[in-house]
């Protein structure tokens, strides 16, 4: 029930939209260019400003955020360990580092998590004692992966084409890094912007992302040659679904070596959160500096597909790990 819940409630929504995307630009060929300055330049600003500020921050829980940068930072390693081994230019190197290093923690991790400890047995007669928990230590590493990918991720999937100094340059000409050092000072501030008239503006361009997303995903499929063979794209699917929650176990179990162990629950968000498939963004990364198109595709879809499989044996796992 679980297993088929996740697809229904988080996976099926993606996928149609991948196919609206997919079958609207084999009828018209939609302008993929325009769809993703649309959403480099209004949409995704907007979705980071409004998801940091509405976010309840638990900033007791800063160790969160640490231990979700120090995954990214192994994932990375083992990603450039990879392409050195295999011989990959750096375009393939980084287009691989931005499927794996990095989640779709916010439109599949978050409803994951709220999924999993809403429902038996994590319900008890007094409700979901679990959730709020489970929700903060998921919004932390939401946080973490959105500052990390909309930055380090562009900057990666531009040095595959760029030099390091030109990629720099791209990102500093980006909307996205102004967003969220604005979205923070104001968030610290405690500035009301929820009466005013920017803020449906923020709402409704936060809410077009995955819609949008997605169906740029499903338009770049139908002009990718996807063949789902590609021994590199299942590599980055092992590394991501399999590898990915290794690592946040023992980076875990690290953590309770020294002296500072995380909760039951935190312990069993981490992990899930680190099962998640990668993100659709790393697609549109690659679109626009032309950067192994097909290959991200490829990560992405596969990952996304895959992870209906492994996420429940995560989920599983988590369980008998973290036992509450």
């Amino acid at each position: 029930m679980a297993f088929l819940q996740i697809i229904t409630d988080n996976i099926l929504p993606l996928l149609i939209f991948v196919a609206i995307g997919y079958f609207m630009d084999r009828r018209f060929r939609l302008d993929v260019s325009s769809l993703t300055k649309l959403t480099f330049y209004i949409i995704l600003p907007c979705f980071i400003f409004y998801s940091i500020y509405v976010a309840k921050i638990d900033f007791s829980l800063f160790h969160v955020f640490i231990i979700s940068l120090v995954l990214m930072a192994m994932l990375g390693v083992i990603g450039t360990l990879i392409a050195k081994a295999r011989n990959w230019d750096a375009g393939k190197r980084e287009a691989f580092k931005n499927g794996t290093m990095f989640s779709n923690a916010g439109n599949i991790g978050i409803a994951l998590i709220a999924l999993v400890f809403s429902n038996a047995p994590y319900v008890t007669e007094s409700g979901t004692p679990y959730l709020a928990e489970a929700a903060a230590v998921s919004t932390l590493v939401l946080v973490q992966m959105n500052m990390f990918l909309n930055t380090l991720g562009l900057y990666q999937a531009g040095k595959g084409s760029l030099s390091p100094h030109d990629a720099l340059r791209v990102v500093l000409h980006m909307p996205v890094i102004y967003t969220l050092t604005a979205a923070f000072a104001v968030k610290s501030i405690s500035i009301d912007l929820s009466s005013t008239f920017i803020w449906p503006i923020l709402q409704n361009c936060a809410a077009a992302l995955v819609a949008v997303v997605m169906m740029a995903l499903g338009m770049q499929i139908h002009r990718s040659k996807i063949s789902f063979s590609d021994p590199d794209a299942w590599l980055a699917c092992f590394v991501r679904l399999l590898i990915g929650p290794f690592c946040a176990w023992f980076l875990i179990r690290l953590w309770a070596l020294a002296g500072c162990p995380f909760s039951q629950v935190a312990s069993q968000t981490i992990l899930i959160m680190s099962a998640v498939p990668s993100p659709v963004n790393s697609v549109l990364y690659a679109v626009e500096f032309h950067n192994h198109e097909n290959f991200a595709t490829e990560i992405v879809m596969m990952t996304t597909f895959l992870s209906c499989i492994t996420m429940t044996g995560v989920i599983y796992m988590a369980r008998i790990l973290f036992p509450l």
